[in-house]
């Protein structure tokens, strides 16, 4: 497989005399579109197709995920890639355990589900597929770190995550976090034979996603980032769009 990134360079001149609203902010400097269209569409996709992650595309999605930041460069993040189906199977039962103690609340009437917002509804449906198909996820990632390296618990664990989500949708992939199966945490650990030095940081199944990544509905910059303090509008924030600027990289 051979990867070619394309840069581009944009120019566009901001008039400062016209509305917030009515101005033109743009980038000036090389940048790679796919980059951003990539992010601006990688959905969490949990339903995937029957077809096997070979090991070279499961090398190349490793091999993304250890060029992430490490805090000291201590590089102390450890993966477990798991297709034997007999741990898949356990990990599989063990998946049930939250999952019921979630869906109990639909007990009643499954039917409710189906009347929450469309993209609440959706998410849970594809949370319920993956639960009672995890067994047939190609590819199961368990990310681990040594306890107490750093003085944030994960901090080095989870870019290195980030990047495989990106290197799996670069590769036709998909994943996401997926931690019922750590509801048995210490029988896991036991059929790993995890020592105790390590941490489980979070599992990421893996495959060849039947859906389609597309855009993503999120709330807008405006509602979650503040300026030097905490629940300070941002000005600029404030007179972009709604949507962000998800159109400028959606081809």
């Amino acid at each position: 497989m051979k990867l070619k990134l394309v840069y581009i360079s944009i120019t566009n001149k901001v008039n400062n005399t016209l509305d917030p609203r009515r101005r033109r902010y743009t980038l000036n400097m090389n940048i790679d579109p796919k980059l951003f269209e990539t992010i601006y569409t990688s959905r969490a996709l949990r339903r995937f197709k029957n077809e096997p992650v070979d090991d070279e595309v499961l090398f190349q999605l490793m091999d993304a995920a250890i060029r992430a930041p490490s805090g000291q460069n201590a590089q102390d993040w450890r993966f477990i890639c798991i297709r034997d189906p007999k741990i898949k199977d356990k990990m599989h039962d063990w998946a049930q355990t939250p999952w019921l103690r979630y869906s109990a609340r639909y007990a009643d009437d499954p039917s409710e589900i189906d009347k929450l917002p469309r993209s609440q509804r959706l998410s849970l449906r594809s949370v319920e597929h993956l639960v009672h198909h995890f067994k047939e996820t190609p590819v199961v990632v368990l990310v681990l770190g040594l306890k107490d390296r750093h003085s944030t618990p994960g901090g080095s664990a989870f870019p290195a995550v980030q990047n495989l989500l990106l290197a799996a949708r670069g590769l036709g992939l998909s994943g996401s976090v997926f931690n019922f199966p750590l509801s048995h945490e210490s029988e896991l650990r036991d059929l790993l034979e995890i020592p105790d030095s390590n941490q489980i940081y979070c599992v990421i199944p893996i495959g060849y996603p039947s859906d389609q990544h597309g855009p993503l509905k999120r709330k807008p910059v405006k509602e979650v980032v503040f300026i030097d303090h905490f629940g300070e509008k941002w000005p600029f924030a404030e007179s972009q769009p709604d949507k962000g600027w998800e159109d400028k990289w959606m081809t």
